[in-house]
């Protein structure tokens, strides 16, 4: 017990004397008084402290509140210019000169800074000089004096004749105050200094620009100065940038065009247009963008690459051609076999087969010709490798096709387990729950899409998202799934290429369920299938009735969507196109078709004529 009170007693007399070394440090109890708001006993502290310079910086942001506080500005102003004869820093003079504001007295805040940037940006002889304008500059802009600022940066510029002087600061300046353009054309600046630090500007403009106006307004800047200075190509650089950011994909090609005649770098910038164009499903681009590459450059570095995708963006322009050109499909075939006959990779030759062998099935309905080509494939004594994946999951589609469901299923589940958490087996999954859904099994089919939702793969997550949500959205009020397990068979039905039949039932289900939920999605697949059958007007009637009287549903933008796509590239009425473009962008800002549209909407309207 001796021990324990020994032991207490010491720790009060550390703690004591602890807190008496706190009270006994004269500024820490001038903060302690001052945070507490106790002025009577912070004030005469403060005042005693200010005698000695050291403890200025310690304190002077809170003696200079406490005065202000107390409404004694003549005290605050004296005691400022006191620190401004004994300091060099800068912080004391601009804390004047808002004092002068704080009491209405702008005109000589304005004047004393102004004469302050013109005694310092007079006498500038070197870097160190040039860092103190920064310096001073960063502080007036935080004691929001901005325009005096921007003269500081500017007049040493012109004093120094140094174009892109302070240009990062300026950008970066003129993006807090929302002055776009002006950011623009610094930071266009600091390019044409340090073209090698072109990237560092493009994060700064996916930072700062947040709108299409945005882009189109650097677009017209990178124009206006290509005009006086066509020699900098890392302009031209950015504006194939810029338009790839707004999916003009013509357009970017077009300047990549230009950029790699000049360059003379094998069409090094036409290859990278082409490979986003295809990402983005913009296959006729993507085509005349190899095209162009193999015409100009067919002995360069870029041309197996380019036969490659030339060939796949032929395919898919094709396939998406409606409707569907038979002689076209069977002249690609040949094309690939051309193509194979010339492969040495082995993995690149089997998916050219898988690919022909999809043509077969999917757009020749010559499913044993189709099998029998997977079949090679998948035996292939290759190893794990996700060509031999997709061909086990396009084995597993034609057995669908076929009606042979299970099959199907145990090939799905195949890949599933090779590719466990990763992006193939989770699209196998997804096929396995569509599956589930074209069997009306809705409960099982939720099952695979909740947990497809949280998929690294935004795009398998995306889709697994839209199907749970149209299962949920037409079954919460129906209890007998009917209506649901009706339009899951139609599309299984088209999945198939019953496409009459699912024309038929469709227009069943619009009469019959006239008042239901599903309605719009049932006259969007319509529009659809007539689409694709070259029933252009009929699929326009669809898409007008979703647009009229079902223009607060989910699908209004996507039918405008289509009904825009089916006056520009099949029926050739552009003035129709560019009024649905339009009306798009103007009652549907938040639609994922607003970059596309807009693209579209000024390549009609001439925009980017050469």
């Amino acid at each position: 017990m001796h021990k324990v009170f020994i032991s207490l007693f010491l720790l009060l007399l550390t703690l004591g004397l602890q807190t008496n070394a706190q009270s006994t440090d004269p500024i820490a109890l001038a903060l302690e008084y001052y945070d507490q708001g106790n002025s009577e006993k912070a004030r005469p502290l403060f005042e005693e402290l200010i005698e000695n310079k050291a403890n200025i910086p310690f304190i002077h942001e809170q003696y200079l509140g406490l005065l202000l506080n107390a409404n004694e500005y003549e005290v605050a102003e004296n005691y400022l210019k006191t620190l401004i004869q004994n300091f060099k820093a800068y912080a004391y003079k601009i804390d004047l000169a808002n004092l002068y504001r704080n009491t209405r007295r702008e005109s000589l805040a304005f004047e004393y800074l102004d004469s302050l940037i013109n005694d310092l940006t007079s006498n500038i002889s070197n870097n160190n000089d040039i860092n103190q304008i920064r310096i001073l500059a960063s502080e007036l802009f935080d004691a929001n004096f901005r325009e005096k600022a921007l003269k500081a940066y500017t007049q040493t510029r012109d004093q120094l004749g140094i174009p892109d002087l302070f240009s990062l600061d300026l950008g970066r300046i003129f993006a807090v105050m929302d002055e776009k353009d002006k950011m623009i054309q610094e930071y266009l600046l600091f390019t044409k200094a340090q073209p090698r630090n072109v990237n560092y500007v493009k994060n700064a403009f996916q930072r700062y620009l947040e709108t299409t106006e945005d882009y189109e307004l650097l677009e017209l800047s990178l124009y206006a100065i290509l005009q006086k200075e066509a020699g900098v190509t890392v302009y031209n650089e950015l504006l194939i940038w810029t338009y790839l950011q707004q999916k003009n994909f013509s357009a970017a090609l077009r300047q990549a065009k230009a950029l790699d005649l000049r360059s003379q770098n094998e069409g090094m910038n036409m290859v990278n247009v082409g490979l986003i164009a295809f990402q983005n499903r913009d296959f006729s681009t993507a085509e005349r963008a190899f095209q162009q590459i193999i015409q100009r450059f067919p002995e360069g570095r870029n041309i197996a690459l380019s036969n490659k995708y030339l060939l796949l963006s032929e395919e898919e322009v094709v396939k998406s051609t409606y409707p569907l050109d038979k002689a076209a499909i069977y002249q690609l075939i040949r094309k690939h076999k051309e193509y194979q006959e010339k492969l040495q990779d082995v993995y690149a030759l089997l998916d050219s087969k898988r690919r022909v062998a999809l043509m077969h099935a999917f757009q020749l309905n010559q499913l044993d010709t189709a099998i029998q080509i997977l079949d090679e494939v998948v035996n292939k004594p290759v190893g794990k490798h996700e060509v031999l994946a997709k061909a086990k999951m396009d084995l597993a589609d034609i057995y669908l096709l076929k009606e042979q469901e299970w099959e199907s299923i145990l090939l799905y589940a195949q890949v599933e387990k090779l590719f466990k958490d990763e992006p193939l087996g989770y699209e196998a999954k997804l096929k396995s729950a569509k599956v589930s859904y074209y069997k009306g099994e809705f409960e099982l089919a939720r099952g695979y899409l909740d947990i497809l939702k949280l998929a690294t793969s935004r795009e398998i997550a995306n889709d697994a998202l839209d199907l749970s949500i149209l299962i949920r959205n037409n079954t919460i009020f129906d209890s007998t799934d009917v209506v649901m397990q009706e339009y899951a068979q139609i599309e299984l039905l088209l999945f198939q290429n019953h496409n009459e039949q699912a024309i038929r039932a469709l227009q069943m289900m619009s009469e019959k369920y006239e008042k239901h939920s599903i309605i719009d999605e049932v006259l969007y697949l319509k529009a659809k299938t007539h689409r694709e059958l070259g029933e252009f007007q009929q699929a326009i009637s669809s898409l007008t009735t979703i647009i009229t009287s079902y223009n607060r549903d989910i699908l209004a933008d996507d039918a405008l969507f289509m009904r825009a796509l089916i006056y520009e590239e099949n029926l050739k009425i552009n003035e129709k196109a560019q009024a649905d473009y339009q009306e798009l962008l103007r009652k549907h800002p938040g639609s994922i078709f607003v970059a596309e549209s807009r693209s579209r909407f000024r390549k009609l309207r001439g925009d980017f004529n050469d």
